[in-house]
């Protein structure tokens, strides 16, 4: 599997559990989704409009405005200029690298 299809794994999961009606185990497959989508600017991009979507139908308008701040963020990634590991959420700062979750290192590894 590539970094590409993991990511989009990760989205079908939050689509998934967004039908299910778990707003909690879909943000975590969109963080997830984040943290994947970092390398390209066009995935990091979409994962801060799912998450913007998300926040919009939680009414977390303090997200919904994390995440408008957030896409103009997302040029980082035509630069390579991005934190490994952060969420893309407002409950981490959007400079502060994190762990990487170890089933997702394999995508993320730099050379």
């Amino acid at each position: 599997m590539t970094r590409h299809q993991a990511f989009r794994h990760e989205r079908l999961l939050a689509a998934l559990w967004c039908e299910r009606g778990d707003p909690a185990a879909e943000l975590r497959h969109l963080e997830r989704a984040h943290i994947l989508s970092q390398p390209s600017f066009i995935d990091h991009s979409l994962s801060h409009v799912w998450l913007f979507a998300w926040a919009w139908r939680q009414r977390d308008f303090r997200e919904m405005a994390a995440q408008l701040l957030r896409l103009s963020g997302s040029l980082g990634s035509l630069a390579g200029l991005y934190p490994l590991g952060n969420p893309g959420t407002r409950r981490v700062g959007p400079l502060a690298p994190q762990p990487i979750p170890e089933d997702l290192r394999v995508f993320l590894a730099r050379g």
